[in-house]
């Protein structure tokens, strides 16, 4: 059992707690490491454990940790419909939401809706009204954090959740370099970078990567060698962890641009 420390959930609530539960981390050992696939069951809403949250203990609410690291720990997370607030929000969060809406209003700002499907940033530092709907089901998502925290002096400007333009992700307009790749970064906050990035068909190597990252990919396939000769394929809809100090290849195909999102740690 991995002992983690305990956080604030940013995608469900001011109150809500991550618990420590079994999940993929980094090796330590002489083994070679290897890229890792993100387990589909829990992704579906599988085996999720179902926690009593000391400050609410009448809502429905369940969590697993399916990755820790030095650089970002992996959740899912899971409520029955609940309203809420946020007071200056303590961490930068990466959401994917699986089922279910969150509806977030800015102090002194309008509504902001967040829908099954899409991506979306919740900065360091947000205030305001959060509520989580899913009727009589469950809402479920997929959440990113850093393993530690940003100093607290240290808070983002952009107090304002952040949805993904959908024309981005949909690879609409790319300006590509030279190479026949596009970067593009889509949230830098105190402690995660996001970042879109495009790429026709190719193959390089991955030398000891110096950060923690989380892939997600959104079109074609990415296959990648371990230093072991092992081949690892990924498709449209994965979500992966390449660890921190990670070296093999890395060959992308797809019907045109292979496109992919990177969740990492940023600024801290």
């Amino acid at each position: 059992m991995i002992r983690l420390k305990v956080f604030l959930t940013a995608g469900f609530l001011t109150g809500c707690l991550f618990f420590s539960q079994k999940a993929w981390t980094q090796s330590k050992s002489s083994e070679p490491l290897k890229p890792i696939l993100l387990d589909k069951s829990a992704l579906s809403g599988i085996g999720l454990k179902k926690v009593e949250l000391k400050n609410e203990p009448e809502r429905d609410f369940f969590q697993k940790n399916l990755y820790r690291g030095e650089d970002i720990s992996v959740y899912i997370v899971s409520s029955q419909s609940w309203p809420g607030t946020m007071n200056n929000f303590p961490i930068d969060e990466y959401v994917y939401i699986f089922n279910g809406k969150s509806r977030a209003q800015p102090k002194g700002g309008k509504d902001i809706f967040f829908q099954t499907g899409e991506h979306f940033a919740i900065p360091k530092g947000y205030t305001g009204e959060w509520e989580v709907m899913a009727g009589n089901q469950y809402h479920y998502e997929l959440s990113v954090i850093t393993t530690q925290r940003a100093p607290e002096a240290k808070i983002s400007k952009a107090f304002k959740p952040q949805l993904f333009d959908k024309n981005k992700l949909s690879g609409l307009n790319f300006d590509l370099a030279e190479n026949e790749t596009h970067q593009e970064v889509l949230f830098e906050g105190d402690e995660l970078k996001i970042s879109l990035l495009a790429e026709a068909p190719r193959s390089i190597s991955l030398n000891e990567s110096s950060k923690e990252q989380l892939i997600h990919v959104m079109s074609g396939q990415i296959s990648i060698k371990d230093s072991e000769g092992q081949n690892h394929p990924f498709f449209t809809g994965d979500f992966l962890v390449i660890p921190k100090g990670f070296i093999g290849k890395w060959v992308s195909q797809g019907h045109g641009l292979v496109k992919f999102l990177v969740i990492e740690k940023g600024g801290i």
